[in-house]
C-alpha cells in the first residue's frame, strides 16, 4: 500500500471512529435518537416503527404509493412506458425518512447503510422474484470521491451478501448531469438521457440475466428507467427495481 493510501485509510478510520462517538451503530433508534434495549428491528425503536410510512397500497408498475386499496395503475404508468418489469420501494418518502436518507447521503452517517438494506431485505424476502444479478445506480466519479461513497452501492452490497446474489457494477456514469431534485418529470428524463452506460467487462454476463436495481429514493423512475434501458439495449432479460423510498412530484405528464 503507497504511503498516500495508508494515510487516507488512516484518516476514513478516524472519521470512522469520531462517527461511532457521536452517532454510535445499533445503540439509538435512528429516527428519533431513543437509546435501543436490542429487541428492536433494524436499529428502529417500537414507537418510530409502528410511525413509519410503510407503503402497502401502490401501483403495480412502479410502486407509487396509491389512495385506494387493491390493485391498480397511476396515472403517470397510464401514458408512460418503463423499461424494467415493476419497481417497489418499501416506505413513501416523507417525515422520519426523509431526515434519515438526508443524513445517511449527505451528512456522511454512513453506518445508516445496515439498516436501510435491513429494510430492503425485509422486503426481498417476500418479493417473489428470482435475481441472476443485483446492480446499484452509479454516480459520476468526481462526484463519489467528493461524498467519499455511492449510498446506493453500499446497500445494494450489503442486501448482496445477504441473498447470495452478485453485486455487479455493470453500469457506469458517463456524464455529470445536473442534480434531479427541483426538476419536474419530463425535466428529469430529459436530464438523464444518455448518461449511463453498459460497463463493457459486464457485457457477456448480463445476457439473458434477470437483473435487479437498487438506489435509495425514487422519485420519477426517470433514471432507474434509463439504466434499465441501458441493460436490456445489453440483453439482459429482465429488470426490476427496488427502492427504499418513493417520493412524489407533481404529475406534469
Amino acid at each position: 500500500m503507497s504511503a498516500d493510501k495508508k494515510k487516507k485509510s488512516k484518516w476514513n478510520r478516524f472519521k470512522q471512529y469520531l462517527l461511532d462517538i457521536f452517532f454510535p451503530r445499533h445503540v439509538k433508534c435512528i429516527f428519533c435518537g431513543e437509546e435501543l434495549d436490542g429487541s428492536e428491528h433494524n436499529d428502529t425503536c417500537k414507537n418510530c416503527q409502528t410511525a413509519l410510512p410503510f407503503i402497502v397500497n401502490y401501483c403495480i408498475r412502479c410502486g407509487e404509493p396509491l389512495t385506494h386499496e387493491g390493485e391498480g395503475i397511476c396515472l403517470r404508468c397510464t401514458q408512460n412506458n418503463h423499461s424494467f418489469v415493476m419497481a417497489r420501494s418499501v416506505f413513501e418518502y416523507k417525515g422520519k425518512i426523509v431526515s434519515a436518507v438526508h443524513k445517511y447521503k449527505y451528512n456522511g452517517q454512513k453506518f445508516l447503510c445496515e439498516p436501510m438494506a435491513g429494510y430492503l431485505c425485509d422486503y426481498l424476502a417476500r418479493w417473489n422474484v428470482s435475481f441472476d444479478y443485483i446492480c446499484s445506480v452509479p454516480m459520476f466519479k468526481k462526484k463519489e470521491k467528493e461524498r467519499g461513497y455511492n449510498q446506493a452501492k453500499l446497500i445494494a452490497e450489503i442486501v448482496a451478501e445477504k441473498f447470495d446474489i452478485p453485486h455487479i457494477d455493470a453500469i457506469t456514469k458517463i456524464k455529470n448531469n445536473p442534480s434531479q431534485t427541483t426538476l419536474a418529470f419530463r425535466e428529469r428524463q430529459e436530464n438523464v438521457k444518455d448518461v449511463f452506460a453498459l460497463n463493457e467487462n459486464f457485457k457477456n454476463l448480463i445476457k439473458n440475466k434477470t437483473i435487479l436495481l437498487i438506489d435509495d429514493v425514487y422519485t420519477t423512475g426517470a433514471t432507474a428507467n434509463e439504466i434499465a434501458e441501458v441493460l436490456m439495449h445489453g440483453h439482459a432479460k429482465q429488470v426490476y427495481v427496488l427502492t427504499l423510498a418513493h417520493a412524489l412530484i407533481k404529475q406534469d405528464i
